[in-house]
């Protein structure tokens, strides 16, 4: 087939005379156009190239997806008291689903409708449990999983993996809950880790199937890996490092942590940093943000610093640290690939030339 451009491919796409594989195969080679003969020239990854959006239309319609649930949440709460009555939301995120997600194929605006299609599914059915008298959490659960199971197959776009995930993990720790209650609440902590190494394991075998990241497959163990990450290291953090209350302002509530405790955490993020650049996925280190911000900011509060200059020096360092690891991504993982077992785990080094 004759080269595209992107917004050929976007037509074509949505026509439905290609498929969506097709279609990711065919943006690839269109982004990254002809062979580089000039090693000065920028190299486009093909790993991670999601087509989240096509322009800003996507944000403006998920904008007012956003603000049509949030109205139809409150509208529910306070016109028909809450509880069965949020499966009625739930039905009209599901028919925008529909329109969005198989006719549009316009991935962010279903990802809203996905999220709240979750939210209203599981408020509505644990209504509807509640007010049936029968049943309980783990049946609220398993209904929630199969709505999202007939989601993905009706819609079939990739994040719909991370909320199947969610899913089963709300499942399962809600028969654990009803097994050993005391149990899981001694070890919550061992309960989340265990959740994110089940779902990285997940990732890890979608990978396999595409090493190259041209296919669904790939999708899929992006919000798999998106997913995981917080998981594991909320989890180890729970376990391992002890945390205050406070507040900040004297109006919000947050939690303070020693200088060894920061460290840890900052030990976590970095193997969980190591890992991710070993199976050349970004998303485990993006989701792991948030956790290394916070122990940066508490190994710099004894600096005698105000908090203002902690914060800021903290945005700093995590931006300069995030930044040169994606500039140099590819040199990096060439480096680490060279001491790792050849493995099918680890995925052979770049090639701006494959499927050229």
């Amino acid at each position: 087939m004759t080269d595209m451009t992107p917004e050929q491919i976007s037509a074509a796409l949505e026509a439905g005379i290609i498929n969506e594989a097709q279609a990711k195969t065919m943006m690839a080679r269109a982004v990254r156009g002809p062979a580089i003969e000039d090693e000065n020239q920028s190299v486009i990854g093909n790993e991670d190239d999601m087509r989240f959006f096509r322009s800003f239309s996507d944000v403006f319609i998920s904008i007012g997806l956003g603000l049509l649930s949030l109205g139809l949440f409150a509208s529910t709460m306070f016109l028909a008291g809450g509880g069965v009555a949020f499966l009625v939301p739930a039905g009209i995120m599901l028919v925008l689903a529909e329109y969005f997600g198989r006719r549009k194929r316009q991935h962010l605006p279903t990802l809203v409708t996905a999220l709240f299609f979750l939210w209203f599914t599981q408020a509505g059915v644990a209504g509807l449990i509640k007010s049936l008298g029968f049943g309980g959490d783990i049946t609220v659960a398993f209904v929630t999983l199969l709505a999202m199971l007939a989601f993905y197959w009706r819609i079939k776009l990739p994040f719909c993996m991370a909320l199947i995930g969610i899913s089963i993990l709300y499942l399962v720790f809600a028969i654990l809950m009803r097994l050993a209650p005391d149990l899981m609440k001694a070890n919550i902590g061992w309960a989340f880790f265990l959740g994110g190494i089940a779902t990285l394991a997940a990732a890890i075998m979608y990978d396999g199937k595409d090493q190259h990241r041209t296919t669904r497959f790939a999708d899929n163990a992006f919000w798999l890996h998106l997913t995981a990450a917080p998981l594991i290291i909320h989890g180890l953090a729970i376990e391992f490092v002890s945390t205050k209350s406070t507040t900040l302002f004297d109006v919000i509530p947050a939690v303070t942590l020693d200088k060894g405790d920061a460290a840890i955490i900052m030990v976590l993020v970095g193997v969980m940093a190591v890992f991710g650049l070993a199976i050349n996925r970004r998303a485990l280190l993006v989701s792991s943000l948030g956790y290394a911000g916070v122990a940066i900011g508490f190994l710099m509060k004894g600096t005698g610093l105000d908090i203002g200059s902690v914060v800021a020096l903290t945005f700093v360092v995590l931006g300069a640290a995030v930044m040169f690891l994606g500039v140099g991504w590819h040199q990096a993982r060439n480096a680490l690939i060279k001491v790792l077992p050849k493995w099918k785990m680890f995925p052979p080094p770049f090639d701006a030339g494959f499927g050229g």
